[in-house]
């Protein structure tokens, strides 16, 4: 991953806290609750029933799914 990458990875997951008051662990935790398959069956689903942005849904989504394994 590039700097460039990492940096705007950084940005969303500030900004995700600063407009939700959740931090993205707290998210990646909400995502695993998801009554949807696949990643962007939960992309989709975060976005729709929490109103979180395209690329913060995806921030999310990489999040749980790296914490899954």
């Amino acid at each position: 991953m590039s700097d460039r990458h990492r940096r705007k990875r950084a940005t969303i997951a500030a900004n995700l806290e600063a407009q939700t008051g959740r931090t993205l662990a707290e998210w990646a935790a909400i995502a695993g609750q998801a009554p949807v398959e696949g990643f962007m069956g939960t992309v989709d689903w975060l976005k729709a029933h929490h109103g979180l942005s395209h690329f913060q849904a995806r921030l999310v989504a990489e999040q749980r799914r790296d914490a899954a394994g």
